[in-house]
Formats: structure tokens, sequence, C-alpha cells
């Protein structure tokens, strides 16, 4: 059994769920073996509460969908849509050493729904078993591009992975707006795409160095 004693807790509000607040372990300081992953970070806080925000307001209706969170981390994002969204399936990816804490963190918030599997956006093998076929309904990535060698492999991960109904939320800090730029055009080849503006994200959870 994985050990999380060095790890602490974070907890994120939402407003549809009865098991509000959502949950997690981190490690704040990234310094395990597990790395950044084990951290929560602000553009994932963004994403779940602008997720929440949606929900609030009745826009957002999963019910019978499948969502894919992709570099999941803590899974803080799929979880708190899992949480609200109970009548949807939610997958948490990650890389393998990330997985016992993302099956931790599910079961911290008993999210029936929600399951943790690996998914390496950087082994081309990851992409097919169940996506193959089934193509996921809504696919999630928070603070995936902020290393410009992820980005060539993450832009082919989710051309392969959607489908033509497949919609794609991304949420990231700008850290060196010229390599993401080129994540940006390597994205338009396959998918028409527009910002979410801070009027439609939550009013408290963003900031102007944030894109969704």
């Amino acid at each position: 059994m994985a050990d999380f004693d060095d790890f602490i807790e974070y907890a994120l509000e939402i407003s549809r769920s009865e098991a509000s607040p959502v949950r997690v372990l981190q490690d704040a300081s990234g310094a395990t073996r597990r790395g950044v992953g084990s951290t929560v970070w602000d553009a994932g806080l963004v994403l779940a509460k602008y997720l929440d925000r949606q929900a609030e307001e009745g826009k957002l209706d999963l019910a019978g969908k499948t969502v894919l969170e992709l570099g999941a981390g803590t899974g803080i994002v799929g979880i708190a849509l899992a949480q609200l969204q109970p009548q949807c399936s939610v997958f948490v990816t990650d890389k393998q050493e990330l997985v016992p804490l993302l099956q931790r963190n599910i079961e911290l918030n008993g999210a029936t729904n929600a399951c943790a599997e690996c998914l390496d956006w950087c082994r081309p093998e990851h992409r097919d078993g169940r996506w193959a076929e089934h193509k996921p309904d809504l696919i999630l990535v928070s603070d995936g591009i902020w290393a410009s060698d992820l980005h060539g492999p993450l832009a082919d991960t989710l051309a392969h992975l959607a489908g033509s109904n497949t919609r794609v939320l991304l949420a990231y800090e700008t850290r060196k707006f010229d390599e993401e730029a080129r994540f940006v055009a390597l994205w338009s080849r396959h998918f028409r795409f527009r910002d979410i503006k801070p009027a439609d994200q939550h009013p408290v959870m963003q900031s102007e160095d944030i894109f969704v």
C-alpha cells in the first residue's frame, strides 16, 4: 500500500455536492518521487471552479456521459466533476507512479463514479485500449503544457482520443508565451477552440495568468 504520511490535505469547496468540500492529499513541495503531479496547481483549481459554476447555473449536464482527465495529478478536477455530476463516469489518469495517489483521493471523497488509470501521453500505446472505440464525451486537461517537450505528445494524444463529438476543456497558467503559442498551433490542426472569458469563469477563482 502506498505511503502518504508526508502528504497534506487540500480542500476545495464546491456548490452542488453533498460531499463538499472535495478533499485531496497532496505533496505541496513536489519533493516526493511522484514529482510535480502530486501537487495541487492553480490552473486545476480554476478549471474545477469553472465546472462548479457551470453546474450551479444549470449549464452542465453529463448524465450518462464519459469524462477523461489527462495528467490528473491529484485528481482534484476530475473528482470535483464526479461529485458535481454523479451520473457520469469519470476516468482520472496519469503516469503509473501517480495512480495510487489518484485512487486514494477517489476513496477519500467516496467518488464511486470515478476510477484511476494509467495513461501516459508520452507512450502512444496508452492511447488505445478502451479509448480506441469508446471515445470520451469530455476531456479535461489542467496545466498539461508546462513543459515544451510535452506539447507534441499531448496534442497527438488529444487528436487520437477525441471523437467527432468530444469536447476538450484545457486550462493552463502562462509561463512561456512563445512555447504555448506553438502548442496552440499544434492543437489547432485538429480542433476548433475558443477562450472561456473571465466573465464566464468563477468570479473569485480565476487569474489573468490562467487561461481556459
